[in-house]
């Protein structure tokens, strides 16, 4: 199964993902801005995009049920119900969301319509939401579903008219709609980012031949989904994934992802939802819109404090960068990539290109860290800077290596004040 081999023609009125990637960042930044400096502004905080929503109903060949109900979540002019899309700042990548055992869309619309807030159109399909669920019917139904608004994308007379991107999809699941997601990549490969929250593991043969990359997320009082038969499963089992993450969140339950509580656990429920909306969010956004920085909230120092055990295992590796980590006049810089590679990371100060010593393909600069990878495949060094490097630009990058072959991350550029 190969989840980056699908090509089509792309309708003229549309643009691609890439300019569109270029154009939200662009407002998210001046948003950013605006209420002062982005390193406070954390995933879990509201985004700068108003977010309409929609109740729509209609019937597609793709799906199990005759009618499909969903709840959808679309940049706006002004947040509320109905109200109209954002067109001009679009088209907005795509994401499925898919609900639990006898939880409806509305149970997440706080955190389906926080991930709209970003800029994306989130669909939350309303089939199987009753006692008797049909896991495979919702995968279907979630299917029919991502195609459906895709093609009311050309109807001038939808509300959807222009809003989604032509690039890769994105599914969320909970609970048994985490299972829900893996069924349905056996019929479509348009979906490369997927986010399991509190799943249910069932024997299903995509999960090893998933290509994409994947964010599994357990809580450690989960009764109903137990992590380490369940999200850690998924995560050891996606064992060909470009990038795979996983995440617990200690003291939280089964239900963390809902917009209210339905059971008492160590961690409040607030701190848990505030914690799904961390993760998911910014893996989104890392992802998607390229925002690799956001990692150090997910993954690296930015998760000093908070009640979560990560893990990474990235053979397409990253590296997140971060001025002023915690500590005045020092550069962050955090890899995630497999462990016990030889890790190395360098950086140049723009425009001149300084060598490394020792001939590494793709990798000049001073080499400024290097170690072997852990064992939770993540790796991030705080370094002083030289008063001389204010108002610098400094061009980042790290290269993971395996025993005959070398990894490379992006090339990062920071700007020192």
């Amino acid at each position: 199964m190969n989840n980056h081999a699908h090509t089509r023609q792309t309708p003229n009125l549309r643009r691609t993902l890439g300019n569109q990637s270029t154009l939200l960042r662009a407002l998210i930044a001046l948003s950013l801005l605006l209420v002062g400096d982005s390193q406070a502004q954390l995933p879990e905080d509201q985004g700068p995009v108003p977010v309409g929503i929609r109740s729509v109903s209609f019937s597609h060949p793709l799906s199990a049920n005759s009618t499909v109900t969903a709840d959808v979540f679309y940049p706006a002019l002004s947040a509320g119900q109905n109200t109209a899309p954002d067109l001009a700042n679009g088209p907005y990548p795509l994401v499925a969301f898919l609900h639990g055992y006898f939880a409806p869309p509305s149970f997440y619309s706080d955190l389906t319509a926080h991930i709209a807030s970003y800029g994306f159109v989130v669909a939350a399909v309303g089939t199987e939401s009753g006692f008797f669920q049909n896991i495979q019917n919702e995968a279907h139904d979630a299917h029919a579903m991502l195609h459906w608004v895709d093609e009311q994308g050309a109807n001038p007379a939808s509300f959807l008219y222009g809003m989604s991107a032509d690039g890769p999809w994105s599914a969320v699941g909970h609970s048994n709609g985490a299972a829900a997601i893996f069924y349905a990549l056996a019929w479509e490969s348009r979906i490369e980012y997927v986010v399991s929250t509190e799943g249910n593991w069932f024997q299903i043969p995509t999960v090893s031949q998933f290509e994409g990359s994947f964010l599994s997320i357990g809580s450690s009082e989960d009764l109903l989904a137990p992590p380490s038969v369940n999200a850690r499963r998924y995560y050891n089992e996606a064992s060909a994934t470009r990038r795979r993450v996983y995440a617990q969140i200690q003291g939280g339950g089964h239900n963390g992802s809902l917009d209210f509580p339905s059971s008492i656990h160590s961690l409040s429920h607030n701190e848990q939802n505030r914690l799904h909306r961390r993760l998911i969010t910014g893996f989104l956004r890392a992802e998607v819109l390229r925002e690799q920085d956001l990692y150090y909230h997910l993954i690296g120092g930015g998760l000093a404090g908070e009640p979560i055990i990560r893990e990474a295992l990235c053979p397409a590796p990253l590296l997140w960068t971060a001025h002023d980590g915690g500590q005045p006049g020092t550069l962050t810089a955090g890899v995630a990539s497999m462990p016990s590679e030889d890790l190395s990371l360098a950086w140049s100060r723009a425009p001149s290109v300084q060598a490394i010593g020792r001939n590494v393909p793709g990798l000049s600069g001073v080499e400024f860290h290097a170690t072997t990878v852990g064992s939770d495949g993540i790796e991030e060094v705080s370094s002083q800077l030289p008063t001389s490097a204010s108002g610098s630009t400094l061009n980042l990058r790290g290269i993971s290596e395996a025993v005959s072959s070398w990894s490379y991350t992006r090339k990062a550029t920071v700007q020192i004040p």
